[in-house]
């Protein structure tokens, strides 16, 4: 068991030191984050952007033992701020095999924080299976042959038992048996239902051999800057989320609102985009907000330090044959991914939704591709032999379940599923490879129809970390946007899309939660300069931001990653039928929102890099001169 010794936190809050494991030597040890690459980087996606830029050549893919798995916190990790437990994966992932950024909430970045560390960096591929075990100074890999074949939830439990440690006293990140098998859009997931599931994070875990991280709640003490000030700024941070009439909604029922409310934009996913309306037999009412909250009991489950009212946990009602069994309550993804495949039964949908967590595998990635073989079987373009005798009509969750039991074993046509719905539907050929939903980079959505949100269609295609990277717009004035655009206007999308860019980045870089966030940039500074010492402002903030998405772009143009595959594919892009969106045309407008889109974030037309004068304002000269040459 190795122990390493911790310096003071530098700067204030910070650990200053990344913990960083050899899997093939067993060898670990802690190099220092300096506190001018702790102002640079922030912490998050930017320090594991930096990272992965450094150290990944374009030689070493998704799979390599070379490749990174950097999982990383920020700043407000630990404090009392709302949120604040935060854990970015960065790392080359299994479905683009480009760069990869994704999110997850709980207990591990307060845990590893307080363990005295901002980030783990895995390197190399373990003889046999192994999990990181971290406890203030001692840090060792332990035999995990005994956890192979368990799902997220009871490698938890397990590893709870062993350790004899409960609660949080305990954060556990882990791969089921989806990571475990390679399929190429497994996730992490971790203090049962939160889950970082972008772009195969947990291909490339599972691909090194390690089931999970386990990290006690560390002792050592945060020391930040200013301690009134931040409580102070997590004051004005929390009665903003409560008050503010943009962010009410979320505060009391999270996501919940989304299902009810986005057909009547056209942006509900409805059986795998072949529909924009709801079928008239369904009762919409038993899909608002309260009416979800209301229809299960709940049992507390948020993450650490946090007032918002969801991630929970709910146990479902009589209404389902599992009654009685203990689940997380979907948030809108998980309920949208259940409307791509025709499910119309809350708690069918919260009983999949589990089984997809416990699995690890990505619950957007999923409702696209059996969405898709739902209808490719309808259509005749699959048959029951292909699917092994299953018979995937919609809205049968059983159908879908058993589907995914085949997926994270990789058995029968789960071989081919495993690979995801680009892959598999380019493999299938013929009329059933038109009905796929992705990007030709090789990700998919998130849960929405994007052809009815143009800017969300635009922005998964662009964004260089396997998702989209400007997201829903928060306070766009502060970033010269205005408060609302036309969603379908093909000049004031792309002028959006670039001109919002930084903003979430930076968020990643934090430690906290993208819903507790939801505030003016200037409200957040307030709290990481209370934290820190520093004197970061907005126009600060956003240049962090855009230099982690500067980073990722340059990866994946090293990588082979070019404007070429900045598109969608035929179904993802094509023309609503129905609904408020019927016959609008993305497509028709594609190359010139392009264009704008890399004029005004100061990429090249041709190749997708990151700009010379870009990269110089960025800090980034190396970059530059590795894409550019000397200039």
């Amino acid at each position: 068991m190795a122990k390493h010794k911790q310096a003071g936190a530098v700067p204030g809050g910070m650990a200053g030191k990344i913990l960083r494991v050899d899997l093939g030597t067993s060898k670990t040890w802690t190099t220092t984050l300096t506190p001018k690459e702790a102002r640079q980087t922030v912490g998050g996606s930017g320090l594991g952007a930096q990272i992965l830029y450094d150290e990944v050549p374009a030689h070493v893919n998704w799979d390599h033992p070379e490749n990174r798995l950097i999982m990383a916190t920020g700043p407000l990790a630990g404090m009392p701020v709302w949120g604040t437990g935060g854990l970015t994966v960065v790392t080359r992932g299994a479905m683009t095999n480009g760069a990869t950024s994704t999110q997850a909430n709980g207990f591990f970045g307060t845990n590893l924080k307080y363990s005295g560390y901002d980030a783990i960096v895995l390197q190399g591929q373990a003889p046999d299976w192994v999990y990181l075990y971290i406890n203030d100074d001692e840090v060792e890999l332990r035999d995990a042959r005994l956890l192979l074949g368990k799902d997220t939830w009871e490698t938890q439990d397990a590893l709870h038992e062993e350790l004899g440690l409960h609660g949080h006293r305990l954060s556990v990140y882990s791969i089921g048996p989806a990571g475990e098998n390679l399929v190429r859009f497994a996730a992490i997931a971790g203090d049962y239902g939160h889950v970082a599931s972008k772009n195969g994070c947990g291909a490339v875990m599972g691909s090194k051999r390690l089931k999970a991280v386990a990290i006690v709640r560390g002792t050592r003490p945060l020391a930040p800057h200013d301690a009134k000030g931040v409580y102070q700024a997590a004051d004005v941070i929390s009665h903003d989320l409560q008050t503010n009439p943009t962010t009410q909604g979320l505060y009391k029922l999270g996501t919940l609102s989304g299902v009810a409310n986005n057909p009547r934009l056209g942006m509900l996913p409805i059986k795998n985009y072949t529909t924009n309306l709801v079928d008239p037999s369904v009762d919409m009412k038993t899909w608002e907000g309260q009416s979800l909250r209301d229809g299960f009991d709940h049992r507390g489950h948020q993450c650490n330090a946090c007032g918002m009212h969801h991630c929970h946990q709910v146990v479902l009602n009589k209404s389902s044959k599992y009654a009685g069994e203990v689940v997380d309550e979907p948030e809108y993804e998980g309920w949208s991914s259940g409307w791509a495949q025709g499910i119309t039964k809350p708690a069918d949908t919260a009983y999949l939704n589990t089984r997809l967590d416990r699995a690890c595998v990505d619950l957007n990635e999923f409702g696209w591709l059996i969405g898709w073989v739902m209808e490719c079987y309808e259509k005749g373009y699959l048959t029951k032999e292909q699917l092994d005798g299953i018979e995937p009509r919609w809205g049968d969750m059983e159908a879908s379940n058993a589907l995914l039991q085949k997926i994270i074993r990789r058995e029968g046509v789960g071989n081919l599923l495993a690979e995801g719905v680009k892959r598999a539907s380019e493999k299938i050929g013929g009329p059933a490879a038109d009905c796929a939903i992705y990007t030709l980079k090789g990700n998919t959505p998130r849960g929405h129809d994007h052809r009815a949100r143009w800017e969300e269609l635009l922005d998964t295609c662009v964004g260089s970390g396997g998702t989209i990277e400007t997201g829903p717009a928060v306070e766009p004035g502060e970033q010269g946007r205005p408060a609302r655009i036309n969603p379908q206007d093909p000049v004031e999308v792309p002028k959006n899309v670039a001109g919002l860019l930084g903003r979430r980045h930076f968020e990643d870089c934090l430690g906290s939660c993208l819903f507790t966030t939801r505030t003016k940039l200037a409200n957040i500074c307030l709290a990481v300069n209370a934290v820190t010492g520093w004197d970061m402002d907005v126009p600060e903030a956003v240049r962090v931001g855009k230099r982690v998405s500067a980073l990722m772009r340059a990866f994946n143009v090293r990588c082979g990653i070019g404007p070429e595959l900045e598109r969608p594919s035929k179904r993802y892009g094509s023309i609503p039928v129905d609904g408020p969106a019927a016959g609008k045309d993305s497509q028709r407008h594609w190359e010139d929102m392009l264009t704008l889109y890399y004029d005004i974030a100061r990429y090249d037309r041709k190749t997708g890099r990151p700009k010379p004068e870009l990269l110089q304002e960025l800090g980034l000269e190396q970059v530059s001169q590795d894409l550019w040459g000397a200039t």
